[in-house]
């Protein structure tokens, strides 16, 4: 069930993404998921002496870190996730709430918040974050979440899998392609399960047409008849391979290799 908008009436503030940095920290194999986090909260005009909280959860495990006040907050360096299901994309919250006669009352929140990965620039949030973590023996996987920007996730405990998606091109060309069709054939079937009128679409499908669109050159919207969906999800993937040269990056890293020999 697709919960409305409601308008606050309560004069609770909403703590836009802009204002916070939460990061996912690499982590070796086996060892727990961490984070480092910051929050700006300076055009807020907060009480200084109200309370600062970060919530991290996944599904119905969570944690909560407190984090001193709005005029002098003591966010832990790292946010150890030890209590926190590791099966999957952890999410975070931000809370301000009253440390004075409503003690506890709700100021300002920020809600779903999607952590960055270490090197990500907030500024330029990705398309299609890569996630590292613990997956037994599958190699790798998409999540799409009703509402989550699709994740690519990689299994942490492979030996040297972020090195080699960073530097093998072959490796990002057997991945990448096959990756974009999952996303793809999961706009299409959600264009399916629209039927409501008034159904609407997650957030980030918008941005995934709007880059096939504006960087593919693709027709934004899949067809309507069922039979022309497969060719329009069989262009994508070929206009992405196109965009991306796969191929001509997988020769050239090879002739960079036997010069070397």
């Amino acid at each position: 069930m697709k919960s409305k908008r409601r308008i606050n009436s309560t004069g609770r503030k909403r703590i836009t993404r802009e204002n916070i940095d939460i990061r996912m920290i690499p982590a070796a194999p086996g060892e727990i998921l961490r984070a480092s986090a910051a929050v700006d909260l300076s055009s807020y005009q907060f009480p200084p002496d109200a309370l600062l909280a970060i919530e991290a959860y996944h599904r119905s495990s969570g944690m909560r870190f407190d984090c001193g006040t709005v005029g002098s907050q003591n966010i832990p360096p790292i946010l150890l996730l030890d209590q926190v299901d590791q099966s999957g994309s952890v999410l975070f919250r931000v809370k301000v709430t009253d440390s004075g006669s409503e003690r506890g009352r709700l100021l300002g929140s920020a809600e779903r918040i999607q952590p960055l990965s270490e090197d990500e620039d907030k500024n330029r949030r990705a398309l299609f974050p890569v996630l590292y973590r613990s997956l037994g023996e599958q190699v790798w996987k998409v999540e799409i979440n009703s509402g989550d920007r699709p994740k690519l996730v990689l299994n942490r405990d492979v030996p040297g899998i972020q090195h080699r998606l960073k530097h093998d091109a072959f490796m990002k060309g057997m991945l990448f392609p096959a990756a974009f069709r999952i996303v793809m054939e999961a706009i299409v079937t959600s264009s399916d399960d629209d039927g409501d009128d008034d159904a609407e679409s997650p957030p980030w499908q918008s941005e995934w047409l709007k880059f096939c669109e504006e960087r593919l050159s693709l027709v934004a919207s899949p067809p309507t008849e069922a039979e022309d969906r497969q060719g329009w999800i069989e262009d994508a993937v070929n206009r992405f391979c196109t965009e991306y040269g796969f191929v001509h990056e997988i020769r050239k890293q090879e002739q960079k290799l036997e010069e070397e020999t």
